[in-house]
C-alpha cells in the first residue's frame, strides 16, 4: 500500500515570490529570450512556472528519492538551464551561506519531510548530513570536494 503523500509550499513569502515573474538583468553584451541556451543573455526565471514544476514532480513521484530527483530535474529546465540548483533535507545539516546570486528559493513537503530548492548562480553549498538522493540532488556546474565529497563547488556555466 502506498503511503498518501502531502505537499504544500511552506512560506508566505514563497506564495507572493510565485505570484510575480522575475526578468533578470543581462549578464553580458548579447540578449536573448529564455529560450535561448547561450550564457549572457537575459534569462526570466519564472516562480509560478518552477512551482508548478515541482508540484508535478510530487505527484508522480513514488518515492523520496524519486520527487528529490524530479524536483531537482524540473527546476534546472523550469529556470532555462543557465543555473545551478540544489534540493536538500532541510531536517539534514547544511550550509547554504555561501551561495550566491539566489534567484529562487523555497520549501517544499513530501510526504511530511521538508525540502529547500535553491536555483543560483554560483557559491559553495555543504551537506552536513545524510546523502543519498532521499536527501539531497543537484545539478549544474560544480566539483565536488572533500573525503565524503559532500562539499559542492558551483560555478556558472
Amino acid at each position: 500500500m502506498k503511503k498518501a503523500k502531502q505537499a504544500a509550499v511552506a512560506s508566505a513569502l514563497g506564495l507572493a515570490v510565485l505570484a510575480t515573474p522575475l526578468t533578470l538583468p543581462s549578464l553580458g553584451d548579447d540578449t536573448g529570450s529564455a529560450q535561448a541556451a547561450e550564457v549572457g543573455g537575459e534569462v526570466t526565471v519564472d516562480p509560478v512556472a518552477i512551482g508548478q514544476a515541482i508540484d508535478d514532480a510530487k505527484k508522480s513521484a513514488d518515492n523520496r528519492s524519486g520527487f528529490v530527483k524530479g524536483a531537482m530535474e524540473k527546476a534546472f529546465f523550469e529556470s532555462g538551464q543557465q543555473y545551478n540548483v540544489m534540493v536538500m533535507n532541510l531536517s539534514q545539516g547544511y550550509n547554504s551561506d555561501q551561495l550566491q546570486g539566489v534567484q529562487y528559493f523555497d520549501t517544499v513537503d513530501y510526504d511530511g519531510i521538508t525540502y529547500g530548492v535553491w536555483i543560483f548562480e554560483e557559491g559553495t553549498f555543504i551537506n552536513e548530513g545524510d546523502g543519498g538522493y532521499d536527501n539531497w540532488a543537484f545539478r549544474g556546474w560544480f566539483e565536488r570536494t572533500g573525503d565524503d565529497e559532500k562539499t559542492v563547488n558551483f560555478h556558472r556555466p
